[in-house]
């Protein structure tokens, strides 16, 4: 694997760029000559410190791959799954080739050519890929095998980081895409089951699968990390999985009963990195997804369900009217006035237009005997959204009101 700290360094200062030959090192050569590299956190901050020289430098796939396990350890998850989505892209050409072999029934060969070995930062990926064209089809697909390695592994930490920052449903589909060329690939096998179990909310069905992906873990790797906690929690997995009540307000959401790396202190991680990454559109969309499903579960009465799923998008947008109407909406659902007051008042502090904001602090009010003030909320509800005013059946509310 390409995640040494110090193989890292020497590929970020020598092969940030495959046009351009190696330089010489040199005295005056700038942060990354000056970190100790067996340090992940200097180097990280060695590598945020040169960002904006490297930002618009072509990266090898073993520079993009390293850099996105960096990130990873380090738990800024938003850059991880930018670099490993900019990796795959690179390795994409050699996936298709070594599919397109595999549909042709070619066999990997048992033995690996020396040509399709990595030698230093500048004999990587593609340089073994051109390679490996100039072979028999048996030798060619056993040297992208070997090769794209790297990039199963990229993918599945892509599935973990995409999971980490609220997007349950992108990271299932890469470690779906995971297994569907590596059955065995440990991690995947966990992420899916857990994905799998943490959606299944009484599904017998669901349940049942996602304990067969679990059973298959323990089947094919029995000394992973995950097998203990696999092993403890495959017997109960009908009850940690089960429906969860909607009375539960009090304290702040449960951890992902499926994914035990999950800390306060990882979660404020993810803040921080939010506030200094470049959003991707992938990643916005994930954060839309997950607020409009947070919004339907709303509009089914859903609470607990639809806070445990905006709580995952309030860190990557603090200051969004949007997102803090919909936490507000989920804790007045809970019971907790206060902090639905507070959190419905940051939102049209935000936007005093929002109308999922007017609306739920007119029912706030409502509930609490203000009635000239609902009504002012319900019909500034009206005005700034007509369409959600109908679907809300807000003039049924103010007529419960006269």
């Amino acid at each position: 694997m390409f995640r040494s700290a110090a193989a890292f360094a020497c590929a970020l200062a020598l092969a940030c760029s495959r046009k351009e030959p190696p330089p010489k090192p040199a005295p005056d050569a700038g942060p990354l000559a000056r970190i100790d590299t067996n340090d992940p956190k200097a180097l990280l901050a060695a590598v945020d410190e040169v960002h904006g020289q490297l930002k618009d430098k072509p990266k090898t796939f073993e520079v993009l791959s390293a850099l996105g396990n960096l990130y990873y350890d380090n738990a800024r998850y938003l850059d991880a799954v930018d670099s490993f989505r900019q990796a795959l892209a690179i390795s994409a050409p050699s996936e298709a080739r070594a599919q397109e072999l595999r549909d042709k029934k070619a066999k990997p060969a048992k033995d690996l050519p020396l040509e399709c070995r990595r030698n230093g930062p500048g004999y990587g990926l593609e340089q073994i890929a051109a390679a490996a064209r100039k072979l028999d089809g048996p030798r060619e697909l056993r040297c992208l095998d070997s090769a794209l390695q790297m990039a199963v592994d990229d993918r599945a930490r892509r599935g973990n980081a995409l999971y980490l920052v609220g997007n349950p449903d992108g990271a299932l589909a890469e470690h779906r895409r995971v297994l569907a060329g590596s059955p065995d690939h440990p991690e995947s096998l966990f992420f899916v089951g857990a994905i799998t179990l943490e959606q299944s909310r009484g599904d017998q069905a669901k349940l049942e699968d996602g304990k067969k992906y679990w059973q298959r873990l323990l089947a094919v790797a029995p000394d992973s990390p995950r097998a203990p906690l696999v092993k403890d929690s495959l017997p109960r997995a009908a009850e940690i999985f089960a429906p969860k009540p909607q009375a539960a307000a009090g304290g702040a959401a449960p951890m992902p009963p499926g994914h035990p790396d999950v800390s306060a202190q990882e979660l404020q991680a993810v803040a921080e990195a939010a506030r200094n990454t470049e959003r991707t559109p992938e990643l916005e969309k994930g954060l839309d997804q997950l607020t409009a499903q947070a919004e339907s579960l709303l509009d089914q009465g859903k609470y607990q369900d639809a806070r445990d799923a905006i709580v995952r998008v309030m860190p990557m947008r603090p200051n969004d009217a949007r997102t803090a109407a919909a936490m507000g909406a989920a804790m007045r659902g809970l019971g907790r006035q206060e902090m639905a007051e507070r959190t419905l008042g940051r939102a049209l502090q935000l936007d005093p237009r929002q109308p999922r904001a007017l609306y739920e602090m007119g029912r706030l009010l409502a509930a609490r005997g203000d009635k000239a003030g609902a009504a002012e909320r319900l019909r500034a509800a009206q005005s700034a959204d007509p369409q959600f005013a109908q679907s809300h059946q807000i003039a049924q509310e103010l007529a419960r009101l006269r």
